[in-house]
């Protein structure tokens, strides 16, 4: 049996704000880090529930005496319930987790025939996840 990758649906955009000199300190700047190392939506955010947001990284620049313009990146995968795998049912994944299926080989049909049926299905967390509050831009 050969498989294929299929692109998930995602919905991708950038938000860039205009933030004071003073908010952008080094412990500002942590934050923003922290929640890039443990990056999904702990709770809705944006219109988004839990688990649907990906942070992918901010960048700025310090715009003269004033203030920096900071441009924070993110993607958008939905949450899914009710999935079906073979006959396995009620599967429920969040966006950013990824779901995997374990076969063994069963006999269908007549004449016999070897085919893979799932048996297993787990759903892994890949990334952790925080509190996107931190990002000082709105929820």
């Amino acid at each position: 049996m050969q498989g294929v990758d299929i692109q998930a649906p995602t919905y991708a955009w950038s938000e860039t704000h205009y933030l004071p000199i003073g908010v952008v300190t080094p412990a500002y700047k942590a934050a923003i880090y922290a929640i890039a190392a443990a990056p999904v939506n702990n709770a809705t955010w944006r219109g988004f529930a839990a688990g649907e947001v990906l942070f992918k990284g901010a960048s700025g620049q310090q715009r003269g005496e004033e203030d920096w313009a900071v441009t924070f990146k993110f993607e958008a995968s939905p949450n899914a319930t009710g999935l079906t795998v073979g006959d396995i049912t009620g599967i429920s994944k969040k966006g950013w987790e990824y779901l995997t299926v374990l076969y063994e080989d069963a006999e269908l049909g007549t004449p016999k025939k070897i085919v893979p049926k799932p048996v297993a299905v787990y759903v892994n967390q890949v990334y952790g996840s925080s509190n996107f509050s931190g990002l000082g831009i709105g929820s």
